[in-house]
């Protein structure tokens, strides 16, 4: 389960902001698009570091096992690459959804114009 782990602490984020940011979008909600937004950023950086340090967890455990004087550290970049482009996904994610919220509402402004 902890191989996992590191993947889907990444995705939650995000899934969380193309649920919560589309519902904001469409339909009045308690919560703001903006503070969402915020939400989904702030989570995924902190999730970002927890998934880390569970990866480096893991393959401790692992050369703890099968002890190795040669340790690569490549998966840690791995996961640190691919926290870095699921960032970007989730920045472009926002950036779409804005671009979107704010068409609507420009549309609505002309129409009750």
């Amino acid at each position: 389960m902890l191989e996992l782990l590191p993947f889907i602490l990444l995705l939650l984020p995000i899934l969380f902001q193309l649920i919560l940011g589309t519902k904001t979008i469409y339909k009045p909600a308690s919560i703001k698009f903006s503070s969402a937004s915020w939400i989904s950023f702030i989570s995924y950086i902190l999730l970002a570091f927890i998934s880390y340090y569970i990866v480096n967890y893991n393959f401790s455990k692992r050369y703890e096992q099968y002890p190795n004087p040669i340790r690569c550290g490549m998966p840690l970049l791995g996961i640190v690459m691919a926290s870095f482009f699921l960032l970007f996904i989730l920045i472009l994610i926002i950036v779409i959804q804005f671009l979107i919220k704010r068409r609507i509402e420009n549309r609505s402004k002309r129409q009750s114009s």
